[in-house]
């Protein structure tokens, strides 16, 4: 047993080494997002009054609302991409709220205009699957099954885009509250050439149905509030100027109740309705061999050419609309060798 457990992990230990070998020389030169601004942006202006001490130029930033109520911001300029220490902050942050008996809300939101949680900052894939939380399980299955197992209800406020990773991780929120005029779902994995390994096959599936499912991560397309809301994708969509009162509402209007029978309901429906540990470690897993898939080697380039020559901002902004215009590019290109 002794043997086979060794050779088990030395198996796991060449194969994350491949696979990150493979996302250095993929990434490297070709989809550069220049994580620079995400590590030496400065944090938003409205600074707040209490908040929990954090590494300097984190993203995260946790701030104390009143007894039962904490508030995390994510803010990471220019445009909110998920980078190492986001998920490293945000599993601390989780961690740390949850050791505290009084905490019984969590809203999170963002603290960057357009974007909610973006997806994760690609040229730094190596270093996302070096991550590893206890047990050698990956720090993002850990996060998820932290979120998901927290003491405490978490609510998110969206504002803006959340894509890829940043959507996977949004559905692991227990209550997800949405403006319906500035909110924008999408998943691009699929047409960029990669497995969405980040949960969202196995949230979203329950949540909106199959066919709704397959549509939303197969066409890789933006979806609007009001639609994600149709599918079950968020909890409710609300006026923008409504959205910040009613969250509000609803974490004093929860933070009211006792929090034994809160977290016992939660956890309860978590057993009948949210994906468990081994699923998202399925996931996590399809996703780190889709590293190294040919689809995604061929569409890099042109992606980042894309970038390039339309500009950052303009190409997130508009997420649906420019993977399909990539993958015509594609096409065309394909005819012009043949």
């Amino acid at each position: 047993m002794i043997g086979t457990e060794t050779n088990s992990r030395h198996s796991s230990k060449v194969f994350m080494n491949q696979i990150k070998l493979i996302t250095t020389a993929i990434f490297t030169g070709v989809l550069s997002f220049n994580a620079a601004w995400a590590q030496d942006a400065l944090p938003a202006k409205n600074v707040a009054v209490a908040a929990t001490p954090t590494p300097a130029h984190s993203t995260i930033r946790v701030e104390r609302l009143s007894a039962s109520i904490a508030k995390v911001h994510f803010f990471n300029a220019p445009i909110n991409f998920i980078v190492p220490e986001t998920i490293a902050a945000l599993n601390d942050a989780v961690t740390a709220l949850s050791k505290d008996d009084q905490i019984k809300v969590v809203i999170f939101v963002s603290d960057m205009k357009g974007y909610f949680f973006n997806h994760f900052d690609t040229s730094q894939f190596p270093a996302f699957l070096g991550q590893q939380g206890a047990d050698h399980r990956p720090l993002w299955v850990e996060l998820i099954t932290n979120l998901s197992n927290a003491p405490f209800v978490t609510i998110a406020s969206i504002r803006g885009r959340t894509q890829g990773g940043g959507n996977e991780l949004t559905l692991a929120f227990d209550l997800r509250y949405a403006s319906r005029e500035s909110a924008i779902f999408d998943q691009p994995e699929v047409g960029i050439g990669l497995f969405p390994g980040g949960g969202g096959t196995d949230m979203l599936t329950r949540l909106a149905g199959r066919d709704r499912a397959l549509e939303a991560f197969l066409s890789s397309d933006d979806y609007s509030a009001e639609l994600a809301e149709k599918y079950g994708w968020v909890t409710r969509t609300l006026p923008d100027a409504e959205l910040d009162g009613f969250v509000d509402r609803m974490a004093h209007r929860l933070a009211s109740f006792d929090k034994t029978a809160l977290v016992a309901t939660k956890q309860r429906i978590n057993e009948t309705a949210f994906p468990n540990e081994a699923e998202r470690m399925a996931s996590y897993s399809a996703f780190t061999k889709s590293l190294s898939w040919p689809g995604l080697q061929q569409r890099l380039p042109v992606f980042g050419k894309m970038y390039q020559s339309v500009g950052l901002e303009k190409v997130e902004g508009n997420m649906g609309y420019y993977v399909g215009e990539g993958n015509r590019q594609l096409q065309l290109n394909e005819k012009v060798k043949k």
